[in-house]
C-alpha cells in the first residue's frame, strides 16, 4: 500500500469519529448522565449536614473512569477534613447503563448567617464510544439560616474606671441533635482584670470545658471583673464556641459584648518624670506624679489612693514617698493620715501625690529573660456615692505601663601575643620608631533586655596605623575597611536579647600595624580610636547608643604585656 493511500484511509478514520461522536453528543445532548442533590431545608451553622449527590447514567453504554468533584464555597468544610480544604474528589469507577449512585458528604457551616451557599458538583467521565473525557456540572443552593448554638454576652453599656461589673453568658441549642464536649473561649481586653466567675474555668482564667448540650437546652453563667481604660474608651469581649465532631475541634459559633468607659466621677492619673510614655533605663531617677480630681458636686469623705507597683527592675529600698508601703504587695497608700484634704475633697477639687525611687539592673535570670515592663495600677476610692453613681463606693483607676529599654554594651581591647585568635603578631616590644608592630584588635558585643537589630559599630584607626586586611568573626557579618577615612566598620543585621550576658558576646577580631614617628617617642601610641555604636531596639524602637574608649600601646587588656613595654623608643 503506498503511502497516499494510507493518508486517505487515516484521514477517513478520524473524520468517521468525528461524525459518530458529533451524533453521539447530539443524539444525547447530556441526557446520557443526570445530576441530582438532595439537601437539608433547615441548614443551621455549627450542626453537621448531609448533603446526597445522585449520579444516573440514562446512556445504554458504559461509562469509564468516572469521577465526582464537590466544590465548597467559603466558610462551609468537610467534617473530619482541614477547614482549608475546598474541593473533595471521588473516583467512581465504570458506570453501567441505567445505573443510579449515590455519594453522601458531611458538611459543617461556619459563619455567614442568613445567607444563600451554593455547592458545586463536577462529573467527569469517558463514553464508551469515544476517548475523549467529557465534564457535567451541576449546583445547588443552601439556604443557611441562624446558629445552632444560640450564644450570647450581655455586658454593661457603660462601667467607671476599676468599678467591678458582671459579663453574663448563655448559650442554647435551638438545633435537633446534641452536642457533645463543647468549649468556650472568651478573649479578654488587656486591662481586664477577672474576679471570678459562677462556673469554674478548666484553661486559666477565660475557657470552659462546658461538655454536652442536648438539644433546646440552655445553659447559664456569669463572670465578675474590673476594667481600667481612659474615658469613653470602648473593649470588645469576643467569645468563640467550639465542638469536637470526628476527633477535630471546630467553631460552632460566636459573639462579643462590648462596653465603654464611663468618665469617673472620681478621677485619676499618673504619669512619669512628666511623660506616660517614657522608656525605663537601669539605675535611673523616677518620679511618678498621680493627679486626681473630684468631677462631682458632691463632697467625697474619707478618700484613700492606692499604687501598685510592678516591676522586677524597681529597687524598692530606694523609694521616697509620703505614704506607706504596704510590702505584702508592693503598694503605696494615701489617706487623711498623709493627706488632710483627703479627708473631705470638696466638689471640683484636684490635687496629687508624688513617689520617687530608683530603677536597678535587669531582672535577667535566663536567655529567655527579655522586653521588661514596669506597671503602676493607680486607684482612688471614697464611701461616699453621688446619686447618680449605682455603686457600693465611688473609684477611679487607672494603670500606667511603661517599657524598659535595652542596652548595647561594646568592649575594645588590643593585644599583641594573641595566639588563641589563631593571628600571629610580627614586630617588637616596646614599639620602636619606624618599624611596623602587629596588634590584634577585638570587638565584643553584647546585648542587655531586648532584640537589637541594625546594629552599627565603628571606629577609626590612629595615626600611621593600617589595617593588614586579616580578620574574622563568629558571625556571617565581619568588619570592613575604608582605607580613605581608615575607618573600620561592622554591620550586624541583629542581636538577640541577652547576648554576651550569660553566654559569650560576639566578637569580631581584625589586626593591625602600627609604625610610631617621632613625635610619640616616651609615650603610648593610639591604635584605634574611641569606639561608637548605635542600634534600633525591636522592644521600645528607640535607637540607642554605646562605645568604648581609644586604645593605646598600653595595652591594658594583654596579660603578657607590661605598661614599659608600652611606651615608643627609638
Amino acid at each position: 500500500m503506498d503511502k497516499r493511500r494510507l493518508w486517505i484511509i487515516i484521514s477517513a478514520v478520524v473524520v468517521l469519529a468525528i461524525i459518530i461522536g458529533f451524533v453521539w453528543l447530539r443524539s444525547s445532548d447530556g441526557r446520557d448522565l443526570d445530576i441530582s442533590f438532595i439537601n437539608p431545608t433547615n441548614v443551621l451553622i455549627g450542626v453537621p449536614l448531609t448533603v446526597s449527590v445522585n449520579i444516573v447514567n440514562n446512556a445504554g453504554n458504559v461509562l469509564e473512569d468516572t469521577q465526582l468533584a464537590l466544590n465548597l464555597p467559603e466558610n462551609i468544610i468537610f467534617l473530619g477534613s482541614p477547614t482549608g480544604k475546598r474541593t473533595e474528589t471521588r473516583n467512581l469507577g465504570n458506570l453501567g447503563g441505567g445505573t443510579l449512585l449515590k455519594e453522601d458528604f458531611q458538611l459543617l457551616v461556619l459563619n455567614d448567617e442568613s445567607s444563600i451557599k451554593k455547592l458545586e458538583a463536577v462529573v467527569t467521565y469517558i463514553p464508551n464510544a469515544i476517548s475523549s473525557r467529557f465534564e457535567k456540572i451541576a449546583t445547588t443552593d443552601l439556604a443557611i439560616r441562624e446558629y445552632g448554638v444560640a450564644l450570647d454576652l450581655a455586658a454593661p453599656v457603660k462601667v467607671f474606671n476599676g468599678e467591678e461589673f458582671e459579663l453574663r453568658v448563655s448559650y442554647r441549642n435551638v438545633s435537633t441533635i446534641d452536642f457533645q464536649n463543647l468549649q468556650l473561649t472568651i478573649n479578654y481586653p488587656p486591662t481586664f482584670n477577672f474576679k471570678s466567675s459562677s462556673i469554674k474555668p478548666d484553661v486559666g482564667d477565660n475557657t470552659w470545658d462546658l461538655g454536652g448540650l442536648r438539644s433546646s437546652s440552655e445553659m447559664e453563667f456569669t463572670i465578675r471583673g474590673s476594667i481600667i481604660g481612659p474615658a469613653d474608651a470602648f473593649f470588645d469581649f469576643p467569645a468563640i464556641m467550639e465542638a469536637e465532631f470526628f476527633g477535630r475541634n471546630y467553631e460552632i459559633a460566636n459573639k462579643s459584648a462590648s462596653l465603654a468607659i464611663a468618665p469617673s466621677p472620681l478621677s485619676l492619673s499618673i504619669n512619669l518624670n512628666g511623660d506616660v510614655n517614657d522608656i525605663i533605663y537601669p539605675n535611673t531617677s523616677l518620679t511618678y506624679t498621680l493627679n486626681y480630681a473630684n468631677n462631682t458636686d458632691v463632697g467625697l469623705k474619707d478618700v484613700i489612693i492606692k499604687a501598685k507597683l510592678d516591676g522586677g527592675i524597681l529597687n524598692l529600698a530606694t523609694l521616697e514617698t509620703n505614704g506607706s508601703l504596704r510590702s505584702s504587695d508592693n503598694t503605696i497608700i494615701w489617706n487623711a493620715s498623709d493627706i488632710p484634704s483627703l479627708a473631705s475633697l470638696s466638689p471640683g477639687a484636684s490635687g496629687s501625690v508624688i513617689f520617687r525611687l530608683q530603677s536597678g539592673n535587669y531582672p535577667i535570670r535566663r536567655l529567655s529573660d527579655k522586653n521588661f515592663t514596669v506597671k503602676v495600677t493607680g486607684e482612688i476610692e471614697s464611701p461616699t456615692v453621688p446619686f447618680f453613681v449605682e455603686s457600693q463606693k465611688t473609684i477611679g483607676a487607672t494603670v500606667l505601663e511603661n517599657k524598659v529599654g535595652g542596652q548595647l554594651k561594646v568592649d575594645t581591647r588590643a593585644l599583641f601575643r594573641d595566639a588563641a585568635s589563631g593571628i600571629l603578631n610580627a614586630g617588637s616590644l616596646p614599639p620602636k620608631v619606624g618599624q611596623p608592630t602587629e596588634y590584634t584588635i577585638h570587638w565584643l558585643v553584647s546585648s542587655y533586655s531586648t532584640d537589637l537589630q541594625n546594629v552599627e559599630i565603628k571606629a577609626f584607626l590612629g595615626g600611621n596605623v593600617r589595617f593588614t586586611g586579616v580578620v574574622k568573626s563568629d558571625i556571617s557579618s565581619q568588619p570592613t575597611y575604608n582605607e580613605r577615612t581608615q575607618e573600620v566598620t561592622w554591620f550586624i543585621d541583629k542581636i538577640n536579647a541577652n547576648k554576651g550576658v550569660l553566654d559569650k558576646p560576639i566578637e569580631a577580631i581584625f589586626q593591625i600595624e602600627a609604625t610610631p614617628a617621632i613625635d610619640v617617642v616616651n609615650r603610648y601610641m593610639t591604635l584605634i580610636q574611641k569606639t561608637s555604636a548605635q542600634a534600633t531596639d525591636n522592644f521600645t524602637g528607640a535607637e540607642i547608643e554605646a562605645g568604648d574608649l581609644s586604645v593605646t600601646t598600653q595595652l591594658t587588656d594583654d596579660p603578657t604585656v607590661t605598661s614599659s613595654q608600652g611606651v615608643v623608643t627609638q
